[in-house]
């Protein structure tokens, strides 16, 4: 298994060191060496309203170093930049904006520091249809650095769908060494919404963060999302907790996630679920 996956990891590599050889100034020394990450995550969902659900993510990123870590090229299965480590709304109130399906694109970054990013996608999707998107994000002290503040804007625009903005702030506060917090804050936009008379889509969550080791971590989380018309209220609300390990492997985690849903249009009565997750990676790996 182990030099399978070395195999694959070094095969996922080569492209880029190809491309950075062929293309760049041999004379050139300072360029980093290429690197490639794929992610696979195996999901299957049980849920007792018969809502069940399974899915096979990829996601993959190929650096093209002779571009001095300004270029990459992305592969996804699935919708990327969502809130991270907990629900979205979309993802809890069913907002209807299907991106599913296969995408490719080139990401340039405009301009990278410390404290923020920035840079531009433009790419094309399995069904032939093309999309463009700006994300900015930065970092921010609060309070001498009591908290921090994690600010992204996203604006894309998407064919044949038109545009659409989220906007995200997560504040992170450190409890303990092992212990952190986050309270999560998101603002959609979009033209299918304003079409479908919803306004705009509200999220708010929290999650706790509790590292067990070196090698599992657990995550409790609650939302709740909706949207503003025709009225302001609450579409959805989603609580869980969330097992992740390392196993057998580095390579290799493992996830369980039971759930709580509490759907408007089933009068909030409470929907139980359960997740499993089984994720690889190949590629450079750190640590």
């Amino acid at each position: 298994m182990d030099r399978t996956h070395d195999w694959l990891s070094r095969g996922l590599c080569w492209p880029s060191r190809w491309v950075d050889g062929f293309f760049a100034d041999p004379l050139s020394t300072s360029n980093e060496p290429a690197g490639s990450l794929v992610r696979i995550t195996g999901e299957r969902t049980w849920r007792d309203d018969d809502l069940d659900d399974r899915d096979l993510d990829v996601d993959a990123r190929v650096w093209l170093p002779s571009a001095e870590r300004r270029l990459s090229l992305l592969f996804r299965s699935n919708e990327d930049d969502t809130v991270a480590d907990g629900p979205q709304a979309s993802e809890i109130t069913g907002a209807g904006e299907d991106d599913s399906g296969f995408r490719g694109a080139l990401r340039w970054v405009i301009n990278r520091t410390e404290a923020m990013d920035l840079d531009l996608d433009t790419g094309v999707r399995s069904d032939l249809t093309t999309f463009t998107r700006l994300r900015y994000r930065s970092v921010h002290p609060l309070f001498n650095e009591w908290a921090w503040l994690r600010f992204t804007e996203r604006v894309e625009w998407r064919d044949p769908k038109g545009w659409r903005s989220r906007s995200l702030f997560e504040v992170d506060r450190a409890l303990t060494d092992t212990a952190s917090v986050r309270l999560a804050s998101e603002i959609q936009y979009s033209e299918e919404l304003n079409e479908d008379g919803r306004g705009l889509g509200l999220f708010q969550g929290v999650n706790l963060f509790l590292r067990a080791g070196d090698k599992a971590a657990w995550n409790l989380g609650a939302g709740a999302a909706g949207f503003t018309k025709p009225e302001a209220r609450v579409d959805s609300y989603r609580c869980y907790v969330r097992y992740r390990r390392q196993v057998w492997r580095p390579w290799l985690f493992v996830e369980v996630e039971p759930f709580v849903l509490w759907p408007r249009d089933q009068g909030y009565q409470g929907v139980n679920g359960f997740t499993v997750r089984l994720e690889t990676l190949f590629g450079r790996l750190d640590g």
